[in-house]
Parts: C-alpha cells; structure tokens; sequence
C-alpha cells in the first residue's frame, strides 16, 4: 500500500525484563511500566501474520488492556492505553467513520487499533491510514483467521505477568534502598546503593543544587539526565535526587529512582531532627555562657569540648542586626543563623561560635591581632553580601576566661542599645568607644535618674507640656562644643531659633554655663538621659 509502511510480526522471542523496557514516548498514552509496547505485542504468537500498516512512529505506545469495539460511539468508554481490535462491522460501508475513527482514538490516548480485514471491511481506508501515520499511531492489520479471545488472553496475561516481575522487582528495590537507610541513616550510603541498582552515577542535591552525597563520580559539567525531588510533596525546597545515565533512563532507573526520593525525604525529616536537637543544646550551653559565670566550670568546658568549641583562648561577643528592629524585620524562610553565618565564617574563622537571636546573630570570636578590624570585617561581610539591608555591628571587650564572657555579651548589648541611639540604623560601635557611657552605665537606674531630674527637670517638663524640643537642642549645642552655628545647621533652624531656645533654657535651670560644675552636671545628665532613652527603646 502506498505511502505506508509495513512490519511485520516476528517469530514468537521472550519477552525483554520488564527492567529493560524502553522509555515512554512523551504524550503516549499511560505511564512507563503500565503493560507492554504495540511492536512487543506484535512478537507474540497470538499476533502472528498482523501487520503494522500505518503509524509505524507510534509503535512505542504502551498496551495496558485490549477491548473490542461493538459500538460506532466506542471512544466515549475509552480510558487510554487500550489497544482497540474491530471487524468494522459497527461502521461498515462508512469509510469516512472509519477514517475518522483514528483521531477520536488518538486524541483519547489509546495504544493502537487492530482491524480485521474481512467481509465487512475487504480493505484499510487509505485515509485512515494517512491519518494514522501523521498521527503517529498504530493501526495493524489482523488476518481474517485470527481469534480475538486468544489476543485478549496472551496480550493480557502479558501485561499482568510484566506488571507482576515489575513489582517484584521494584520490591526487590525498594527493600534494598530501605536496608541502606535503616543501616546508616545517611545520603551517602543511600546513593551508594542507588547508583549500583540504576548502574549510572547518582547524587542527593541541596535545594540550591549543592553536592550532598555522591556515588559513581558524576560529572560536574554535564546536568542529571533525571531527578526527583525528595518529599511527597515533591518540594525543591529540600532538595533532589538525580542520576547521571547518559541516555534516556530505563524503566528500573525511574522506579529506583522514585524510591530513593521518598526513602531521602526520611532521611532528611531525621537530619532536621537530629540538627534540631543540636541546636537546642547548644542555645542551652550558650545563654548559660553570655548569662551569668558558670557554676560549674568542669561542666561547662565538657559540654563546650563536645560541641566542638574551644573555650581556652581569649573571646569577645559580637552581635549583628539587620533592618530596623523597633520597625520589625522582613520575615524570611531562613533564620538569620542560616543567612548570616556563611558570610561571617569567612572573616571570623572556623572557631567562632555563632548563633541566632531574635534580632539577628551573636558571635564569641577570637579578637586576633586587632578586635576592631574583625569587627569592621564582620560589618563588611553582611553589608557586601545583603547590600539593601541596614547593618549594625556591636562588641563587647575581650575576655581571657570564658567565665567572664557573660560581661562581654552585656557590653555588646550596651553598645547595641546605645549604638542606635548614638549613630542611627547602621554603624560599628564597640564598648570601649562609647567613652563617658562605659561610666554612666555601671550607675543604678535610680541614680541616673536623679542626675537628669536635678539638671534637666524642668527641661524635661516643659518638652513634654508644650512638645518642645529644648533638651535634644541642648545636647546637639553641647555635643558641638558650643558652636551654635554648626548646632543650628545640624537642628536644621536658624541661627537665631536657637539662640532663642537656650535663653529659655538658661531661665528654666538657672544658668547650665554658669561654672564649672554646673556644666559637667549638665552634660553628665544630658548623656545618662540618652542612655535611660537608649535602654526604654530596646
């Protein structure tokens, strides 16, 4: 026949293992692994002397069941992968239904058609043949001795002895990849056994695609040939499994493949566990540190010697904070622990203890050479690697016995709290540049208080009764050493606005400049007034 092309079907072979099957064709019909292909058909005694006479492309398709066509509206009881045998009868003496019967068919999924050439049909449609051919799918022609009940029985019993070796063998799978994990409790081991069964290279990724575990040396330069995202919700956001085949994957690479996925998503529940219990301990160990002096100094070096941490050398407390605290932070699916760590383990070392707080990060570094420059190192780091966030880096002095590190931590939180005030959103500050504040700060609360009340009392009041601004110009004027132009400027009034507020600043206290101590009164309340302000803020 014209325009179409022939194969014939070959003497009676065993069928391939159901391991070996070849891949799917996209669109095709069911998935791979769900019965035998229309040329595997055709290899079977049943089907000896049937032709493919049209839509040879399709000959991959896939034949989960046979079905016979009684009815001219057939295709509405399709479910696909059918492979539907005819006489023809149904629509005898309409070649135009007949032809038109292909597209139904195919648009439907189904595996193939076989036609029995007879009474009722002497001959194909060469329309319908055409039509099969640019469709792809497979129209046989069957001889006029055939049985349909022995198709039925062999094509089926095929499909169901293929689907049962399947299974046996995905259990067989699926028990071999279970031992490894319930034996090791690792990726490692996981894709080891992995890459044995798929006979090709495979890996578990990290959500940003970051090497895991590996077995069969994959290439680096060449992406998976496939993978499979681990967890049931097929989520990237915990990373993938993938092989390297070098060719379109076989049927048992896919369901190893498929088992691995789920099995690392166990994997990785009992990582996240573990790792979750980790850090509590460590959370634990380290409040007790920056809290108060160990009570039990033996106690506490074996637990930090278990985690891994070197308290015998001197340290300091760092502490990072991104956005504007007061305002809240952007919220993110990483902990600040998880986004800032890597950029600071570059500058502070491998043994700097790092752990998140509500506001961002908290370090006990080693000071090296020069405590300040691994400070600016640290600020340097955070701001190159998130440029649109503000940045505040604050340190506690140098402790020499990690008993002592609790009064580090509370002079990075002073110089925190006080860097805000002082500087704004984004700075360094560290304790011991904080000058007469290092002082104030050792006072009770109560007296501090007492010095502002005495010396700017009635500064206070007045802010408050008439929402004036006298202390904050005060201490900008004082701050610029007088200098009542550079303290206007920086006011943003004019010359002569301020000129104004500290005559009504010298009626209110009777005279801040009149002598020595009166001014180093003032200026001591004006600074611890900052300091109270700085620690109601947080």
């Amino acid at each position: 026949m014209a325009g179409t092309a022939h194969l014939t079907s070959a003497a009676p072979t065993a069928p391939p293992s159901p391991l070996q099957l070849p891949a799917q064709p996209p669109g095709a019909g069911p998935l791979p692994g769900a019965g035998i292909t229309v040329a595997e058909a055709l290899a079977l005694p049943c089907l000896a002397g049937a032709r493919l006479v049209a839509g040879r492309q399709g000959a991959e398709r896939r034949v989960r069941v046979v079905n016979i066509m009684e009815v001219p509206d057939i295709v509405r009881w399709m479910r696909g992968g059918e492979l539907l045998l005819t006489t023809a009868y149904a629509l005898r003496g309409d070649e135009d239904a007949l032809s038109a019967l292909v597209p139904s068919l195919a648009a439907r999924g189904l595996a193939g058609l076989g036609v029995k050439v007879g009474p009722y049909l002497p001959r194909l449609p060469q329309a319908m043949l055409e039509a099969a051919d640019e469709l792809g799918f497979p129209v046989v022609e069957l001889p006029g001795e055939v049985m349909f009940n022995d198709i039925l029985a062999e094509v089926i019993g095929t499909v169901l002895n293929r689907r049962a070796l399947s299974l046996e063998r995905s259990q067989e799978v699926h028990e071999r990849l279970t031992t490894a994990v319930l034996r090791d409790g690792a990726y490692q081991e996981l894709t080891t056994v992995l890459a044995d069964l798929a006979q090709c290279p495979a890996a578990v990724l990290g959500a940003d695609g970051t090497l895991l575990a590996s077995a069969g040396n994959p290439p680096g330069d060449t992406g998976a040939s496939t993978q499979r995202a681990i967890g049931a919700n097929a989520s990237p956001a915990h990373g993938s499994v993938a092989l390297w085949c070098g060719q379109p994957p076989t049927e048992d690479q896919l369901a190893a493949l498929e088992h691995a996925a789920t099995l690392a998503a166990m994997v990785a529940v009992q990582e996240r566990a573990v790792a979750g219990r980790e850090r509590r301990s460590r959370a634990l160990l380290l409040t007790e540190l920056v809290s108060s002096a160990p009570q039990d100094r033996a106690e506490t070096a074996r637990r930090a010697a278990a985690m891994g941490w070197e308290l015998q050398v001197p340290r300091a407390a760092v502490l990072v904070e991104l956005g504007d605290v007061r305002e809240g932070t952007e919220t993110t699916e990483l902990s600040a622990e998880e986004r800032l760590l890597p950029f600071v383990r570059a500058v502070v070392g491998p043994r700097a203890i790092g752990w998140g707080v509500p506001s961002g990060l908290a370090l006990l570094v080693e000071p090296g050479e020069s405590l300040r420059s691994v400070v600016r190192a640290v600020y340097d780091a955070v701001a190159t690697a998130l440029p649109k966030t503000q940045v505040r880096v604050a340190a506690g002095g140098v402790q020499a016995d990690f008993a002592d590190l609790h009064l580090s931590y509370r002079e990075a939180v002073t110089a925190m709290t006080l860097g805000r005030e002082l500087h704004g959103t984004d700075f360094v500050c560290e304790h011991r540049d904080l000058g007469v504040y290092r002082l104030l700060d050792q006072l009770p609360r109560r007296e501090l208080s007492r010095l502002v009340d005495e010396a700017l009392g009635t500064l206070l009041a007045y802010d408050s009764l008439h929402e004036g601004s006298l202390v904050h110009s005060l201490g900008v004027y004082l701050a610029r050493d007088r200098n009542g132009v550079e303290a206007a400027e920086q006011l943003h009034i004019h010359y002569n606005t301020l000129r104004y507020r500290l005559k009504q600043i010298e009626r209110l206290t009777g005279g801040f400049d009149r002598d020595p101590m009166s001014r180093l009164q003032t200026e001591l309340a004006v600074h611890a007034h900052r300091l109270l302000t700085a620690r109601a803020r947080g």
